[in-house]
């Protein structure tokens, strides 16, 4: 097949599927019932395409405000400890009591720790535990005569909630005890 001949049969065929869908076809081929039905079925495509777009956007827009909720709902949580905070230094700033000053933080203290537990958060435990990287992030790792990889010392403490870690404890941990010259390596 020559280069023209080529070029020819390519101006003849349909640039895409829906071109070919959409190209008039010749009387003796294509009846008017059939070209009814396929300019039916063209537009009820279309329309099944752009409700299929406004459901993606409303999707969106749904799952936006979902978590600008799940937001509020949080803050609302802790908006009074936000509230007894300042009027606990408000009455500093008024008597200077530092003793009622600590106990009043001292209680805010325990409802912050409530208001955890009631989110099913829980503190990671890191007493007489090897580390895990999992849960642990090492900081540290110092030669000791304590087993290899145990935790000696937690630098920030770690959260949990229903088997995820929120946040790994921070920790120092055990190289085990140092080889000392005379023993084989």
């Amino acid at each position: 097949m020559s280069a023209k001949e080529k070029n020819t049969k390519k101006k003849n065929e349909p640039q895409s599927e829906t071109a070919a869908i959409l190209e008039p076809k010749s009387e003796e081929t294509q009846s008017p019932v059939v070209s009814d039905e396929l300019r039916g079925t063209i537009d009820r495509l279309q329309r099944l395409q752009a409700e299929f777009e406004n459901y993606k956007k409303r999707a969106l827009r749904d799952s936006v405000l979902y978590e600008q909720r799940v937001s509020d709902r949080l803050i609302v949580d802790f908006l009074p400890l936000y509230d007894n905070m300042e009027r606990a230094f408000q009455s500093f700033a008024s008597n200077e009591d530092v003793d009622t000053f600590v106990a009043g933080i001292e209680q805010i203290f325990g409802q912050f720790k409530q208001l955890l537990e009631s989110k099913g958060v829980e503190r990671i435990d890191v007493t007489d535990q090897l580390f895990d990287p999992a849960l642990h992030e090492a900081m540290l790792s110092v030669p000791n005569d304590i087993q290899k990889n145990m935790i000696l010392e937690e630098f920030t403490p770690g959260y949990i909630r229903e088997e995820r870690v929120l946040r790994p404890s921070r920790v120092s941990v055990s190289q085990g005890p140092a080889l000392s010259e005379e023993e084989p390596k």
